[in-house]
């Protein structure tokens, strides 16, 4: 039982892992591409080495701030879905299905992400993500999460398969 619970805790943190780095990359491309994006509406010539140049500046920049927000909005958003899951549930059966799982995470995710950007703006007194100041940028840094969600209720359904 110990054995089989520490496999299950290994595999949730890596599945947990890969979800925020898939997260984490897109929020950082999207905010990276919506910057640039207005800078070229002002007519600032950027060229397709100096757009990746400063993506992978952006992706290194970001990841001690906004990957550490990150990963414990993820965490905390994701062990709230969980909880949930297993108390609508925890009287049934069965376990929840993985459309159920897979929309519910998502979901987290997404939420989770729009709550924390608007959370920073009271705390902070800046839209630290400036990228996420137009509605557009905020609707993508959602998809990040809502992405991170897919990738942790498919990685973390293809364990349950397996036990």
């Amino acid at each position: 039982m110990a054995k089989t619970m520490k496999k299950f805790l290994r595999h949730t943190f890596f599945v947990f892992i890969l979800a925020w780095a898939a997260g984490f990359i897109l929020a950082s491309i999207f905010h990276t591409t919506a910057v640039l994006t207005e800078l070229t509406k002002i007519d600032v010539s950027i060229g397709f080495s100096d757009w990746l140049f400063m993506i992978r500046q952006d992706l290194l920049g970001l990841l001690p701030t906004y990957g550490v927000i990150i990963a414990v909005t993820l965490a905390l958003a994701f062990f709230i879905t969980q909880y949930l899951i297993d108390r609508i549930y925890s009287r049934r059966t069965e376990s929840a299905p993985f459309p159920t799982r897979l929309a519910l995470f998502s979901l987290a995710g997404a939420v989770s992400f729009g709550i924390m950007l608007m959370a920073m703006q009271p705390i902070l007194n800046v839209t630290l993500i400036a990228g996420a100041r137009s509605l557009a940028g905020l609707l993508a840094q959602c998809l990040a999460g809502l992405i991170a969600g897919c990738v942790f209720a498919y990685l973390g359904n293809k364990f349950k398969a397996k036990t």
